[in-house]
């Protein structure tokens, strides 16, 4: 059942949606901004031009299209910031501009890293701060088989040792992050696109969050009806 005439609360102007690749963010960011008419910034992913390169020799192409990202996060805010959107009040995004430090850290040399370094602390100064950060977790096994489903071209030979390894440093990053209000969600047994009372469990979640760090293991639709049908023998 949908939930009807929700709105986020006003202290929620800007929400970011994070998660490693295959978490559906991007799916969620979607739904959300229909469901609230929120104006929509996703990553542009299919844009970088060194990605599918990165994909197939990630020491030969990391730097460039770390940067690539880099500018191209720092672009959008940018004008996010500078143009006001008279026709929405809520602002939802795909990514959050400190994310990128996540993938330099494990895939740059460390005299890159430096230099990357120097620069996104630059830009950084003059991102917006999120007031919401909803984390999509999921274990690199649900990962490997949602990249999988999806079938984008560049991600066809994505090698499980590095999804591993960005699944564990999204965890190690969230695990000490306090800048702004935190919705960790466990996403492994839900399907929060084909099932609305999945969407709405989670959506009751985000507009509750106010200050810290939040936890939502949220029960699949197969545990509930588990949970039903043991309720109905007992009852019975």
């Amino acid at each position: 059942m949908e939930l009807q005439g929700l709105q986020l609360p006003p202290h929620l102007n800007y929400v970011c949606i994070e998660g490693v690749i295959g978490a559906g963010k991007t799916s969620l960011t979607t739904l959300l901004s229909d469901r609230f008419q929120a104006r929509l910034v996703m990553e542009e992913i299919d844009e970088n031009p060194f990605l599918s390169r990165f994909y197939s020799d990630r020491a030969s192409f990391a730097f460039q299209t770390q940067l690539w990202f880099l500018l191209s996060r720092y672009k959008q805010l940018s004008v996010m910031v500078a143009q006001q959107d008279l026709f929405h009040q809520v602002t939802l995004s795909d990514y959050m501009f400190a994310k990128d430090r996540i993938f330099a850290s494990i895939n740059l040399h460390d005299d890159e890293l430096m230099l990357y370094n120097n620069m996104a602390s630059v830009l950084e100064k003059s991102t917006p701060r999120p007031d919401l950060i909803v984390y999509l977790q999921a274990s690199t096994d649900v990962l490997l088989k949602r990249i999988e489903k999806r079938g984008r071209t560049f991600e066809c030979n994505m090698d499980p040792e590095y999804i591993d390894t960005l699944n564990q440093a999204y965890n190690h990053f969230f695990f000490h992050y306090t800048y702004s209000p935190l919705l960790i969600i466990n996403t492994n047994y839900i399907d929060f696109v084909n099932d609305s009372q999945d969407l709405n469990e989670l959506i009751e979640q985000v507009i509750s969050v106010k200050s810290g760090t939040h936890f939502y293991h949220p029960l699949g639709s197969k545990d509930r009806l588990y949970v039903k049908e043991r309720l109905a023998s007992k009852n019975s």
